[in-house]
């Protein structure tokens, strides 16, 4: 039976602090507070919180947890790994795409509005596609007769 580690070694700090010395990361090797095997390292802004797991091959393996699709859950890297992940460029959000028909709803009735309807929204192919969305949904202008 495999025992869980309790602190980390000495050896596998030092490795960290080296790896992320050469690339002018500050580390001060605190724990994160309520833990005794994670180390939370903020670099450009972003915090990254390492967990020590296991030795292997004499690298430290790491659970690296930061932003993004890839690091949200905290896959396990070698230090060299997690260094290279951490001073890695921070991705800029992609910039919001300009509405090409401000003036055309997106939805009409519960359904999208299709791109060409939208950008004749005012013209008469808009009002016959309305009038058969109104019609396949029951509910057609009120100049209908009830009976």
């Amino acid at each position: 039976m495999s025992v869980l580690p309790r602190a980390i070694p000495a050896k596998y700090t030092e490795q960290l602090r080296a790896a992320l010395a050469a690339v002018n990361v500050p580390f001060d090797g605190t724990i994160k507070t309520g833990t005794c095997l994670t180390y939370e390292i903020t670099h450009q802004g972003v915090s990254w919180e390492l967990r020590y797991t296991l030795q292997h091959g004499g690298d430290a393996l790491w659970k690296l947890t930061g932003p993004g699709p890839d690091y949200e859950w905290g896959p396990g890297v070698f230090t060299s790994e997690a260094v290279d992940a951490i001073t890695a460029p921070v991705p800029q959000p992609a910039p919001e795409q300009v509405d090409p028909h401000p003036g055309a709803p997106r939805t009409h009735l519960g359904f999208d509005v299709p791109e060409f309807v939208r950008a004749e929204w005012g013209g008469e192919r808009a009002q016959w596609w309305r009038l058969g969305i109104a019609t396949a949904v029951g509910k057609l202008p009120a100049n209908r007769s009830s009976n």
